[in-house]
């Protein structure tokens, strides 16, 4: 099993109820047992996304957890052991948590096994094309559209566009130019203004004064 959860989209309390399960009556709501995520990842994987906004206290509960391969669920004083593989991710700086007594230390040793940095998209831009091509065929097949490419000048735009929002943006971008074109192929007047205004922006080919317009 592959099992994943937001730690960022989830209070203290309901991210351990959400992690280590619950037994009736823990808290208020809580009607019946409930197996915690741990649980059911059992043999499997659990998938801990932006792990740096998780609470101190919660973060020593999972340090044990995975030192020690026994959950006990919120309410409960009854171990279980289980066997699972902890991949975590974030967009958080941890050493700098760490320096800030945000972030465990010895957590951030525990889960810091095999390590990936995936940069921004800003700084591989020679992914965007495929990324592009991938998003296009998605979204066409989601809403029945026969667009089937996206022109060279539509391309190059949007390749030299800074993407804050990264992959995410992208592929909401690409989703609604689809949807908004009725051609056979996405053209540059097929991009957003908030794409086409901040490239202006950015390479100063209009002035900054134009921005409050």
């Amino acid at each position: 099993p592959f099992m994943p959860v937001n730690c960022a989209g989830l209070t203290e309390t309901l991210l351990e109820s959400e992690l280590f399960g619950h037994v009736k009556g823990a808290f208020t709501g809580a009607a019946s047992d409930r197996k915690g995520l741990f649980e059911a990842a059992d043999k499997g994987t659990l998938f801990l996304d932006e792990i740096g906004d998780m609470a101190p206290s919660s973060q020593a509960k999972l340090l044990r957890v995975i030192e020690d391969g026994a959950v006990v669920p919120v309410g409960s004083n009854k171990p279980t052991m289980v066997d699972v593989r902890v991949i975590s991710a974030t967009n958080q700086d941890l050493p700098k948590l760490i320096e800030e007594k945000k972030f465990r230390q010895d957590l951030y040793f525990r889960i810091k096994g095999v390590n990936i940095s995936l940069p921004a998209l800003r700084e591989r831009v020679e992914d965007i094309p495929e990324l592009v091509d991938y998003f296009l065929q998605e979204a066409a097949a989601e809403v029945g559209s026969s667009v089937a490419g996206i022109t060279e000048a539509a391309q190059a735009a949007l390749c030299s566009y800074d993407w804050p929002g990264n992959v995410r943006q992208l592929r909401n971008i690409i989703r609604t130019m689809v949807v908004m074109c009725d051609r056979d192929k996405l053209d540059v007047q097929d991009i957003p203004p908030e794409i086409t205004q901040r490239r202006q922006l950015t390479d100063g080919s209009r002035p900054a004064a134009v921005l409050g317009d």
